[in-house]
């Protein structure tokens, strides 16, 4: 029987609309007593449809009851935004379901808005939806529902205490557990979480995916690099590359870049922003390698991935299972490629507890010697542009074309420039002419005639200057010499020049010797002041 036509309408038709239309064996299993309202506890290789099999069934749930949340953790940023993605795909407009992402690296207002909106879906990662408790911006009492996605990864990354804590706040619900191994804190969380669960156990927990070929290479430490650009050159379609290390990350993306190869680095200091743009580059195959640490091991679903390349070997076996499960999911055929070097009792280890059913196939290595960077590397190239500008020769300053006029009309003689003696002679004018009570009917008499004109001229006068020292440095710089009037009409020929700076400012200087009859003492009286108090 197929388990999608115990499902709501409205969800049959969102997986017709993504073409599914056969359920997964975990999602045969775990859908209906999900549908029921009973837990389960659910185990299944990587790969199998596990996300399904718990979104399936909580959107039926939720449908039926309006007044009841959903919350589901998972343990890291990109898993839970698969998730969110995954969610949105089964919702339209007739049936909606308000959904919130909320993960650590991002912006925590935005988080506050859609909070703010009570969704009735909240995907998060434990850390942050215990930061919102403290800050009081989550609401959980309607919670009526709860999934732990990849519980053994959020144990393996100390989120079991944050698990408890979020829990102990929850009403009574119905939870999910889901996970790829079980080990024994698994088992003992599903006792503490889970009430009566329904058992659900597809495939091996132990081994990796039986689609997945999987080989390894015995190679020295300065070997690694050459073997695996040998790899990636003989190897087509997309591939994964995992280190051990966040600045391992950084550095082999860097060397694989001096080579001419399309590659990012993905690793838990990039930001979110920085972390969604790799995996949408890497998605749409706009490049095709990508180098990353074990936080990608979970929740990377690109089903393009055709090989999975282990530069580094895990510190545990589940990680190597969780790390070649990225490839050769929903039945494709994958292939995973270990390098060998100084960790060879680490790959005993992981045969001990994988317990391979498919043998694993040991190559030859190929080492090749390394050819010329086709690319200069980020800093080597800040460097290099450093050294070609030193070594650019500096372009001749070229003058203005008016420069160059202004230049020929001095040269001929048409530009008229005061000379020492009239630049001198406003400094006299003004002092005989700045005294008091000198012409003053006369100046009366000019103000109250320019007054008139400007009246009847429908204008308003101009503002009367503050010295008169300045109103003769104006009129000495913009009257027009009877040379320039006999001129012809050009406005080249036309040009006033005036004094220089200098000259103008030693107009403005004070007289020297000068009495400060009128000069108010206001430092005199504030003292007085300050004193008398």
């Amino acid at each position: 029987m197929n388990v999608f036509a115990l499902l709501p309408e409205f969800l049959q038709t969102a997986l017709t609309r993504q073409g599914i239309t056969e359920p997964t064996p975990v999602q045969t299993r775990a859908v209906p007593p999900a549908l029921q309202g009973r837990d389960v506890l659910a185990t299944a290789q990587t790969g199998t449809g596990k996300t399904l099999a718990f979104l399936l069934p909580l959107a039926a749930r939720l449908a039926e009851n309006p007044l009841a949340n959903a919350l589901i953790l998972s343990p890291t940023r990109e898993l839970a935004q698969q998730t969110y993605d995954e969610l949105l795909k089964l919702t339209d407009e007739d049936h909606p379901l308000p959904a919130a992402l909320i993960i650590g690296g991002d912006n925590i207002h935005k988080q506050f808005a859609s909070l703010r909106k009570h969704p009735r879906v909240i995907i998060a990662t434990p850390g942050r939806v215990i930061d919102h408790m403290g800050r009081k911006s989550i609401d959980l009492k309607n919670t009526r529902y709860l999934v732990l996605d990849e519980t053994d990864r959020m144990l393996d990354m100390g989120f079991i205490s944050d698990m408890r804590k979020i829990a102990a706040v929850l009403p009574p619900r119905q939870t999910l557990l889901f996970s790829a191994t079980l080990p024994k804190e698994i088992t003992a969380l599903a006792g503490e979480f889970l009430k009566d669960p329904v058992r659900v156990q597809i495939g091996s927990v132990v081994s990796p995916a039986d689609l997945v070929l999987q080989e390894i290479v015995h190679v020295d430490v300065r070997e690694k690099l050459p073997q695996l650009l040998h790899e990636l050159n003989t190897r087509q379609g997309s591939i994964l590359i995992f280190t051990r290390t966040k600045h391992g990350a950084e550095r082999l993306a860097k060397q694989l870049k001096l080579y001419g190869q399309k590659v990012n680095a993905l690793h838990g200091d990039l930001r979110q922003n920085r972390r969604r743009q790799v995996l949408e580059f890497f998605k749409n195959q706009t490049v095709r390698i990508l180098v990353a640490t074990d936080v990608a091991a979970r929740g990377i679903d690109v089903p393009h991935i055709a090989y999975v390349i282990n530069y580094d070997l895990p510190q545990c076996p589940e990680d190597y299972i969780h790390r070649i499960g990225r490839t050769g999911r929903a039945g494709a055929v994958g292939s995973a490629i270990s390098l060998i070097s100084d960790d060879g009792q680490k790959w005993k280890d992981i045969c001990k507890a994988a317990k391979f059913t498919v043998p694993v196939k040991t190559v030859q290595k190929t080492i090749e010697p390394l050819p010329e960077p086709k690319f200069v590397a980020q800093e080597e190239g800040q460097a290099h542009s450093k050294s070609r500008k030193k070594e650019r020769v500096k372009r001749e300053v070229r003058p203005s074309k008016a420069t160059q006029i202004a230049k020929e009309l001095l040269a001929e003689g048409e530009v008229y420039l005061p000379q020492g003696e009239e630049l001198r002679a406003p400094a006299a004018l003004a002092k005989t002419a700045g005294k008091r009570g000198e012409n003053r009917p006369e100046k009366n008499a000019e103000k109250r005639g320019v007054k008139s004109s400007f009246k009847a001229a429908g204008k308003h006068a101009p503002k009367k200057v503050s010295t008169f020292r300045k109103a003769s440095a104006a009129a000495r710089v913009l009257e027009t010499p009877e040379e320039a009037q006999t001129v012809d009409k050009n406005p080249f020929r036309t040009v006033k020049v005036g004094a220089s700076k200098k000259a103008l400012k030693r107009l403005e200087q004070p007289r020297p010797g000068a009495a400060k009859k009128h000069a108010k003492p206001a430092f005199g009286k504030f003292y007085k002041k300050r004193k008398r108090r």
